[in-house]
Protein backbone atom coordinates (compact mmCIF):
# COMPACT_ATOMS: atom_id res chain seq x y z
CA UNK A 1 0.00 0.00 0.00
CA UNK A 2 1.76 3.17 -1.19
CA UNK A 3 -0.84 5.78 -0.15
CA UNK A 4 0.68 7.72 2.79
CA UNK A 5 -0.82 6.95 6.18
CA UNK A 6 -0.65 9.48 9.03
CA UNK A 7 -0.52 8.47 12.67
CA UNK A 8 -0.72 11.21 15.30
CA UNK A 9 -0.15 10.54 18.99
CA UNK A 10 0.69 12.39 22.18
CA UNK A 11 3.82 10.35 22.93
CA UNK A 12 6.19 8.09 21.04
CA UNK A 13 5.01 4.94 22.81
CA UNK A 14 1.39 5.33 21.74
CA UNK A 15 2.58 6.25 18.24
CA UNK A 16 4.55 3.01 18.05
CA UNK A 17 1.60 0.94 19.27
CA UNK A 18 -0.70 2.53 16.69
CA UNK A 19 1.87 1.95 13.94
CA UNK A 20 2.28 -1.73 14.82
CA UNK A 21 -1.49 -2.23 14.75
CA UNK A 22 -1.66 -0.54 11.36
CA UNK A 23 1.10 -2.81 10.07
CA UNK A 24 -0.74 -5.86 11.36
CA UNK A 25 -3.81 -4.76 9.40
CA UNK A 26 -1.62 -4.20 6.31
CA UNK A 27 -0.01 -7.66 6.28
CA UNK A 28 2.96 -6.28 8.21
CA UNK A 29 4.26 -3.93 5.51
CA UNK A 30 3.35 -0.35 4.65
CA UNK A 31 4.99 2.24 2.43
CA UNK A 32 5.07 5.95 3.25
CA UNK A 33 4.08 5.76 6.90
CA UNK A 34 4.11 9.18 8.59
CA UNK A 35 4.19 9.26 12.40
CA UNK A 36 3.73 12.57 14.23
CA UNK A 37 4.47 12.78 17.96
CA UNK A 38 3.04 15.85 19.67
CA UNK A 39 4.88 15.61 22.99
CA UNK A 40 8.48 14.30 22.92
CA UNK A 41 8.51 14.20 26.73
CA UNK A 42 5.48 11.94 27.22
CA UNK A 43 6.66 8.66 28.75
CA UNK A 44 4.86 5.74 30.38
CA UNK A 45 7.28 3.88 32.64
CA UNK A 46 5.07 0.81 33.05
CA UNK A 47 4.61 0.42 29.31
CA UNK A 48 8.35 0.85 28.81
CA UNK A 49 9.08 -1.99 31.24
CA UNK A 50 6.71 -4.22 29.28
CA UNK A 51 8.52 -3.45 26.01
CA UNK A 52 11.92 -4.04 27.62
CA UNK A 53 10.75 -7.40 28.99
CA UNK A 54 9.32 -8.36 25.61
CA UNK A 55 12.62 -7.55 23.86
CA UNK A 56 14.53 -9.64 26.37
CA UNK A 57 12.12 -12.58 26.12
CA UNK A 58 12.44 -12.87 22.33
CA UNK A 59 16.16 -11.98 22.33
CA UNK A 60 16.18 -8.80 20.25
CA UNK A 61 17.98 -5.50 20.85
CA UNK A 62 16.77 -3.65 23.92
CA UNK A 63 15.08 -0.24 23.54
CA UNK A 64 18.08 1.34 25.29
CA UNK A 65 20.58 -0.26 22.89
CA UNK A 66 18.65 1.11 19.91
CA UNK A 67 18.07 4.56 21.43
CA UNK A 68 21.76 4.84 22.34
CA UNK A 69 22.78 4.70 18.67
CA UNK A 70 20.87 7.98 18.22
CA UNK A 71 21.51 9.69 21.53
CA UNK A 72 23.63 8.30 24.42
CA UNK A 73 21.52 9.87 27.13
CA UNK A 74 23.34 8.40 30.13
CA UNK A 75 26.68 9.68 28.83
CA UNK A 76 25.13 13.13 28.46
CA UNK A 77 23.78 12.98 32.01
CA UNK A 78 27.32 12.28 33.21
CA UNK A 79 28.98 14.93 31.00
CA UNK A 80 26.42 17.72 30.47
CA UNK A 81 28.88 20.25 28.98
CA UNK A 82 28.37 19.91 25.21
CA UNK A 83 32.02 19.80 24.09
CA UNK A 84 32.94 17.42 26.90
CA UNK A 85 30.01 15.19 25.97
CA UNK A 86 31.09 15.03 22.32
CA UNK A 87 34.69 14.26 23.32
CA UNK A 88 33.64 11.48 25.68
CA UNK A 89 31.77 9.90 22.78
CA UNK A 90 34.13 10.49 19.85
CA UNK A 91 37.56 10.73 21.48
CA UNK A 92 40.32 8.13 21.26
CA UNK A 93 39.09 6.54 24.48
CA UNK A 94 35.48 7.53 23.96
CA UNK A 95 32.34 5.43 24.06
CA UNK A 96 32.13 5.02 20.29
CA UNK A 97 35.54 3.40 19.89
CA UNK A 98 35.09 1.24 22.98
CA UNK A 99 31.65 -0.05 22.14
CA UNK A 100 31.01 0.20 18.38
CA UNK A 101 34.14 0.67 16.27
CA UNK A 102 35.81 -2.23 14.51
CA UNK A 103 32.95 -4.70 14.63
CA UNK A 104 32.56 -6.80 11.45
CA UNK A 105 30.08 -5.21 9.07
CA UNK A 106 29.52 -2.23 11.36
CA UNK A 107 28.88 1.11 9.65
CA UNK A 108 28.84 3.12 12.88
CA UNK A 109 26.03 4.82 14.78
CA UNK A 110 23.64 7.65 14.00
CA UNK A 111 25.07 9.82 16.76
CA UNK A 112 28.57 9.25 15.38
CA UNK A 113 27.46 10.41 11.93
CA UNK A 114 25.79 13.47 13.43
CA UNK A 115 28.87 14.47 15.42
CA UNK A 116 31.81 13.00 13.46
CA UNK A 117 30.91 12.88 9.76
CA UNK A 118 33.91 12.23 7.54
CA UNK A 119 33.58 14.10 4.26
CA UNK A 120 35.44 16.12 1.60
CA UNK A 121 35.42 19.91 1.72
CA UNK A 122 35.24 22.30 -1.24
CA UNK A 123 39.03 22.18 -1.55
CA UNK A 124 39.04 18.41 -1.91
CA UNK A 125 40.44 17.78 1.55
CA UNK A 126 39.23 15.17 4.01
CA UNK A 127 37.54 16.79 6.99
CA UNK A 128 35.43 15.74 9.95
CA UNK A 129 32.20 17.68 10.44
CA UNK A 130 30.23 17.86 13.68
CA UNK A 131 26.86 18.48 12.07
CA UNK A 132 24.97 18.60 15.36
CA UNK A 133 27.27 21.17 16.93
CA UNK A 134 27.14 23.34 13.82
CA UNK A 135 23.33 23.41 13.93
CA UNK A 136 23.27 24.22 17.64
CA UNK A 137 25.78 27.03 17.07
CA UNK A 138 23.71 28.39 14.17
CA UNK A 139 20.57 28.51 16.30
CA UNK A 140 22.42 30.04 19.25
CA UNK A 141 24.00 32.78 17.15
CA UNK A 142 20.84 33.87 15.34
CA UNK A 143 18.26 35.86 17.35
CA UNK A 144 15.69 35.27 14.61
CA UNK A 145 13.86 31.98 14.20
CA UNK A 146 15.00 30.59 10.86
CA UNK A 147 12.07 28.90 9.11
CA UNK A 148 14.14 26.77 6.74
CA UNK A 149 15.18 23.53 8.45
CA UNK A 150 18.76 22.77 9.39
CA UNK A 151 19.67 19.26 8.24
CA UNK A 152 22.02 16.44 9.20
CA UNK A 153 22.97 13.79 6.67
CA UNK A 154 23.47 10.22 7.86
CA UNK A 155 24.18 8.15 4.71
CA UNK A 156 27.42 8.68 2.83
CA UNK A 157 26.95 9.13 -0.93
CA UNK A 158 27.60 5.91 -2.79
CA UNK A 159 27.02 2.35 -1.68
CA UNK A 160 25.25 3.04 1.60
CA UNK A 161 22.27 4.63 -0.12
CA UNK A 162 21.53 1.57 -2.28
CA UNK A 163 21.99 -1.27 0.20
CA UNK A 164 18.98 -3.59 0.05
CA UNK A 165 19.44 -4.48 3.73
CA UNK A 166 21.35 -3.16 6.69
CA UNK A 167 22.09 0.30 7.99
CA UNK A 168 22.07 3.16 8.03
CA UNK A 169 18.28 3.18 7.69
CA UNK A 170 17.81 6.71 9.02
CA UNK A 171 18.62 8.88 6.02
CA UNK A 172 18.55 12.40 7.39
CA UNK A 173 17.35 14.55 10.27
CA UNK A 174 15.90 18.05 9.81
CA UNK A 175 15.85 20.42 12.80
CA UNK A 176 12.80 22.67 12.58
CA UNK A 177 11.92 25.87 14.44
CA UNK A 178 8.72 27.79 15.05
CA UNK A 179 8.62 31.33 16.50
CA UNK A 180 7.67 31.66 20.14
CA UNK A 181 9.02 32.46 23.57
CA UNK A 182 10.71 30.11 23.92
CA UNK A 183 10.94 29.06 20.27
CA UNK A 184 9.34 25.71 19.54
CA UNK A 185 11.58 23.05 18.04
CA UNK A 186 10.94 19.78 16.26
CA UNK A 187 12.60 17.09 14.19
CA UNK A 188 11.63 15.68 10.80
CA UNK A 189 13.32 12.32 10.20
CA UNK A 190 13.26 10.10 7.12
CA UNK A 191 13.88 6.35 7.20
CA UNK A 192 14.48 4.45 3.97
CA UNK A 193 13.51 1.22 5.73
CA UNK A 194 12.11 0.83 9.23
CA UNK A 195 11.83 -2.32 11.34
CA UNK A 196 8.94 -1.91 13.79
CA UNK A 197 9.77 -5.02 15.80
CA UNK A 198 13.35 -4.30 16.85
CA UNK A 199 14.08 -0.68 15.96
CA UNK A 200 11.21 1.79 15.74
CA UNK A 201 10.36 2.00 19.45
CA UNK A 202 14.00 2.67 20.40
CA UNK A 203 14.44 4.98 17.39
CA UNK A 204 11.54 7.17 18.49
CA UNK A 205 12.80 7.21 22.06
CA UNK A 206 16.32 8.19 21.00
CA UNK A 207 15.06 10.90 18.64
CA UNK A 208 12.92 12.42 21.40
CA UNK A 209 15.99 12.59 23.62
CA UNK A 210 18.07 14.08 20.79
CA UNK A 211 15.43 16.78 20.32
CA UNK A 212 15.45 17.54 24.04
CA UNK A 213 19.23 17.94 23.91
CA UNK A 214 19.03 20.38 21.00
CA UNK A 215 16.28 22.37 22.71
CA UNK A 216 18.21 22.49 25.98
CA UNK A 217 21.39 23.69 24.26
CA UNK A 218 19.57 26.42 22.33
CA UNK A 219 17.05 27.60 24.90
CA UNK A 220 14.13 26.23 22.90
CA UNK A 221 11.22 23.95 23.73
CA UNK A 222 11.07 20.38 22.42
CA UNK A 223 7.67 20.37 20.75
CA UNK A 224 7.22 17.67 18.09
CA UNK A 225 8.78 14.75 16.25
CA UNK A 226 7.74 13.63 12.77
CA UNK A 227 9.11 10.44 11.21
CA UNK A 228 8.55 9.29 7.65
CA UNK A 229 9.17 5.59 7.03
CA UNK A 230 9.53 4.88 3.32
CA UNK A 231 8.98 1.22 4.13
CA UNK A 232 7.68 0.18 7.54
CA UNK A 233 7.64 -3.54 8.24
CA UNK A 234 7.72 -6.43 10.68
CA UNK A 235 9.30 -9.69 9.50
CA UNK A 236 9.66 -11.84 12.62
CA UNK A 237 7.84 -12.63 15.89
CA UNK A 238 4.56 -11.33 14.48
CA UNK A 239 2.33 -13.35 16.81
CA UNK A 240 4.27 -12.33 19.92
CA UNK A 241 4.27 -8.67 18.87
CA UNK A 242 0.56 -8.78 18.12
CA UNK A 243 -0.18 -10.13 21.60
CA UNK A 244 2.00 -7.42 23.16
CA UNK A 245 0.24 -4.50 21.47
CA UNK A 246 -3.16 -5.99 22.33
CA UNK A 247 -2.12 -6.31 25.96
CA UNK A 248 -0.90 -2.70 26.05
CA UNK A 249 -4.16 -1.15 24.82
Amino acid sequence: MSVPELIEAEGFQDAWLQAVRLLRDSRWTHWNLVVHIRNPNAFDGRLHEEVERFASDIDILSPKAVAYTIFPYKLYAKYPAMDDFFEKYNGERGLYKRQYAGKPGAWGTYFRRMTHFETINTRGRSVVENQLKRIISAVQSNPRTVKAAYTMTICRPGGESVRPRGGPCLNYVAVQQEPGDPRRMGLLCVYRSHDFLERAYGNYWGLCQLLNFIAEQTGGQASWLTCVSSRAFVENHKEELSRLVDRLR
